[in-house]
């Protein structure tokens, strides 16, 4: 495994350069070549001092810094519809708005997916060129969204990002704002090329930044850390097994503890003397306080 040898800042890397690999990797069906080209990325564009800025836009489910945005499909169609400054009663409109058809009334060829059906509409509207866009200024409007406390706000952010943008950026992110970025690459995958104790060290931190921070030597293994009370613990999954022999056959006959699951809201609690943390399901912070 390499480390970086590029000497310029990863915030100062074009987000085209992101996007196209992006695209590589969603186009290719080997699971090697993709990991191949994610660590080269890694490798060429992104300093050791900042993987962050890059690797929180590649899994951009697991990045706490940044608030939510507010913006899922239903309200992110009518703020790219303002942010275009197109009538609610176009068909471009109809399309956005009625994105799991792919249109107001036939199914288009797109249906369901809501970023291919909004990269159709922006290609009318937007160049093929790139407007230089860098991860570093991404980074800032993205930031600037979450903050937004309305929709008029929201929809400035998106207009300044569709005049910096072409519509193949465009769409990947609106994918990062959606959080769900498509690739066929896992989660796994990506941890492990980035290096080869960084899922173990989120799976007790829940911390991307920390993960980047920490491993910024790609050379040099990290020791394995314990949990540490006041930070979101990733809770292991379940696996699923046809039945209760089968179950018990993968645990080869160890001694185990078995509890009815019941319905309800996940919550994770630390509690660390008088002071007392709660995680949601999704693992961010929902209330802190003393006893």
């Amino acid at each position: 495994m390499a480390s970086s040898s590029s000497s310029s800042s990863t915030e100062h890397t074009k987000f085209s350069i992101l996007a196209s690999l992006f695209n590589w990797i969603s186009k290719t069906k080997t699971s090697s070549r993709k990991r191949s080209k994610f660590r080269k990325f890694i490798d060429t564009f992104c300093s050791p001092s900042d993987y962050f800025s890059a690797v929180r836009l590649i899994l951009p489910n697991l990045d706490r810094e940044r608030g939510t945005y507010g913006l899922k499909e239903s309200v992110l169609s009518v703020s790219l519809i303002e942010a275009l400054g197109m009538s609610r009663d176009s068909p471009d409109a109809f399309k956005l708005i009625n994105w799991r058809k792919g249109g107001a009334n036939a199914t288009g060829a797109n249906a369901g997916n809501f970023s291919l059906v909004a990269s159709e509409v922006l290609q009318r509207r937007q160049g093929t060129t790139s407007g230089g866009l860098t991860i570093g200024e991404l980074n800032g409007l993205l930031d600037k969204l979450a903050s937004s406390e309305n929709r008029g706000e929201k929809t400035s952010v998106l207009a300044a990002l569709i005049n910096k943008t072409n519509t193949q950026e465009m769409m990947w992110i609106i994918m990062i704002i959606l959080k769900d970025l498509k690739l066929g690459i896992s989660e796994k995958s990506i941890f492990h090329e980035f290096h080869p104790d960084a899922e173990d060290l989120f799976n007790v931190t829940c911390d991307l930044k920390l993960v980047c921070e920490k491993l910024r030597d790609r050379n040099q293994r990290h020791k394995r850390q314990d949990i540490e009370v006041g930070k979101a613990v990733r809770p292991q999954l379940a696996m699923r097994v046809s039945d209760a022999h089968a179950a018990w056959k993968k645990l080869h006959g160890k001694e185990v503890v078995v509890e009815c699951k019941f319905d309800g809201d996940r919550i994770q609690i630390h509690k660390n003397g008088a002071n007392v943390h709660y995680f949601s399901r999704i693992l961010v912070q929902e209330l802190s306080r003393s006893l």
